[in-house]
């Protein structure tokens, strides 16, 4: 998906939301877990090669683990003590704006000539620290809303939300396993399509059913389904299947940006014009701390390359319906959600508008 075409649907997006606000906003959040996720997920992550995964993995399991956790203290930092936010809305806030979106980042990996290795460490991080993020999420919200302030309430929630995360790579990949016996040259194309959808979504949908990961479930299917593709002479899905998840994803990504326009009330933003101002200086700032720190720990990581993971850092459709899914009993709930509003749409449009420009003047060759 091109760029433009990014922000001219958020655009169409905002002027319908204009004239019918708050219409689309319960059906995104469903949507956007439910029904587009699945396939944007799997299209990403079978895009990646395991490979270049495995070489890469410091950088990668920095930026997705430790990185999400940084980005949420620091965000939840700045909006509690300069937007002056009160201390549950602030860890949530951090929590919802802690996963960065792939969308724009790979449209322009995918034109550009970026090199292997860095486009696999961005896009694998936008994919794993979604799956973080709505695990972090998860956690903060069950500590939150249960008042879990002693140490005997919290870590049984991190325990379970580590546990679910583990179980449902377990069963994405369990899953992409039985989808890759039906990926075989002598089966129709149909059926080979049908058995990728199935795998996918429901690795996905009884992950988080389950109350699992549905996100790592998804990464994994796709992964193990990939590489048994690309390992065994007699396994190989058909090119018009690897078209159709394209395009499936294609029209997720479109559906979804638009929805994002369309959820944003932009009367409701003026009055919070400097928690908004204060939310986007803690996105910058978080994540810079994460490109410009914690990659120094990672041996020939150049500054060009840490800076292409900065700029990589936008927000999108699951920090939207993360904050969506705020419960409304928590306080300041709509401060969170026009906050990541905000943050969504300033980052996509800015970012699509000017993020290729700004990789084209980099030098990216050196490691």
């Amino acid at each position: 998906m091109k760029l433009w075409v990014i922000a001219a649907l958020i655009a169409a997006g905002l002027v319908v939301g204009a004239f019918a606000p708050g219409t689309f906003t319960g059906w995104f959040r469903y949507a956007t877990f439910q029904v587009f996720l699945p396939a944007i997920i799997f299209e990403a992550a079978w895009q990646l090669d395991f490979g270049i995964m495995r070489r890469a993995w410091r950088p990668i399991m920095l930026l997705a683990i430790p990185g999400v956790a940084v980005t949420a203290a620091a965000i939840a930092a700045i909006a509690y003590y300069g937007a002056h936010l009160q201390l549950p809305a602030a860890l949530i806030l951090g929590a919802v704006l802690s996963a960065t979106d792939p969308v724009a980042v790979t449209a322009i990996f995918r034109r550009l000539e970026v090199p292997a290795v860095l486009a696999t460490i961005v896009e694998s991080e936008s994919l794993l620290n979604d799956a973080v993020a709505v695990v972090l999420y998860r956690t903060v919200i069950g500590a939150v809303t249960a008042a879990a302030v002693a140490q005997d309430r919290i870590l049984p929630l991190a325990w379970h939300a580590v546990l679910g995360s583990v179980l449902a790579l377990a069963m994405g990949a369990a899953f992409g396993y039985a989808g890759s016996l039906a990926l075989r040259r002598y089966v129709p194309v149909p059926l080979q399509l049908l058995a990728t959808f199935a795998s996918a979504y429901s690795a996905y949908l009884l992950s988080n059913g389950l109350g699992w990961s549905g996100i790592f479930a998804a990464i994994a299917c796709a992964i193990v389904m990939r590489e048994l593709e690309r390992s065994y002479v007699s396994v190989g899905m058909e090119k018009s299947v690897e078209r159709a998840w394209h395009v499936a994803a294609t029209l997720s990504n479109g559906a979804l940006f638009f929805l994002i326009g369309t959820a944003v009330e932009v009367a409701n933003l003026w009055p919070l014009r400097e928690v908004l101002v204060w939310t986007l200086i803690a996105v910058l700032a978080s994540r810079a701390i994460v490109a410009y720190g914690l990659l120094r720990l990672v041996p020939r990581i150049v500054r060009s390359w840490m800076t292409v993971v900065r700029l990589a850092g936008v927000r999108g459709a699951i920090s939207l319906a993360l904050a969506l899914s705020v419960p409304a009993s928590i306080p300041q709930r709509s401060v969170i959600v026009d906050a990541t509003f905000t943050v969504v749409v300033v980052t996509l449009v800015i970012g699509s508008l000017t993020y290729g420009k700004r990789i084209a003047l980099l030098d990216l060759s050196a490691r």
